[in-house]
C-alpha cells in the first residue's frame, strides 16, 4: 500500500507541476507566460488569455487526443479489469468525440489553431506517457493506481481549462454546444476516475 501512495502522489503532483509550475524558459512558455509577453497581456495587472474559436477547437482536439493516447496505452496493461475497461471506454468514447468535433469543425467553417496552451496541453500528455513507461514505472497493483491517476489528472485538467478558458470565450453556437456536450462527459468520467483510484488507494475491507 505505501508503493501504491506513493505513486499516486507522484503522477498527480507531477503532472501538477506540469500544469501550472514549469520552469519559464524562452523556447516553450507556459501558456500564461506566452500571454505575458504578448499583445493579450492584461492592463490591470492581471493575465488574461484570449482564444478565438479556431484556437478553442485546437485544445478540444488536443485534450480528447491526449485521452485516446492514455486509454491505448493503459488498456493492454492494466492488471485490474475495472481499469482495463475504463481505459478501453476512454479510446471508444474520445475517438467518437474527436470525430464528432472534427465534422462539426468542418461543417462550420473552423479551422483548429495551435497556441501556447493547446502546445502545453499535448506536452503534459507526453510527459505523463515518459513516467508512466520510463525504467521506474511500477508494476501490478501499484502500476493500476498510477494509470487511473493518469486519466484521472488529464480529465480534470481539461475540465479546469474548459471552465476557466473555454466556455467563457466560445462564440460560435455549435461549438459552445459542442463544448458543453464534451464538459458533462468529462464529469463523468472524473467522477468514475475518481471512484475507481479510491477503491485502489484504498480497498474494501474483506470481511
Amino acid at each position: 500500500m505505501r508503493t501504491a501512495k506513493f505513486w499516486v502522489g507522484t503522477v498527480l503532483a507531477g503532472a501538477l507541476a506540469l500544469g501550472y509550475g514549469c520552469g519559464s524558459n524562452a523556447e516553450n512558455p507556459t501558456p500564461q507566460e506566452a500571454t505575458q509577453q504578448g499583445p493579450d497581456a492584461g492592463t490591470d495587472g492581471g493575465v488574461v488569455l484570449t482564444l478565438t474559436d479556431a484556437q478553442i477547437a485546437r485544445v478540444l482536439q488536443v485534450a480528447n487526443e491526449g485521452e485516446v493516447m492514455l486509454g491505448q496505452y493503459a488498456a493492454p496493461i492494466a492488471t485490474n479489469p475495472d481499469v482495463r475497461a475504463f481505459n478501453e471506454q476512454m479510446v471508444t468514447e474520445h475517438t467518437a468525440v474527436k470525430q464528432r468535433l472534427d465534422a462539426l469543425l468542418a461543417t462550420e467553417g473552423i479551422v483548429p489553431e495551435d497556441t501556447a496552451l493547446s502546445l502545453q496541453l499535448q506536452a503534459e500528455i507526453q510527459q505523463l506517457m515518459q513516467v508512466l513507461q520510463g525504467p521506474n514505472a511500477p508494476t501490478g497493483a501499484a502500476l493500476d493506481l498510477a494509470l487511473i491517476s493518469a486519466q484521472l489528472n488529464a480529465h480534470a485538467r481539461t475540465a479546469f481549462v474548459g471552465d476557466s478558458l473555454l466556455t467563457p470565450q466560445v462564440a460560435n453556437t455549435a461549438l459552445a454546444q459542442e463544448l458543453t456536450t464534451e464538459r458533462q462527459a468529462v464529469q463523468m468520467h472524473i467522477d468514475k476516475a475518481t471512484d475507481l483510484q479510491s477503491g485502489l488507494v484504498m480497498p474494501p475491507a474483506t470481511p
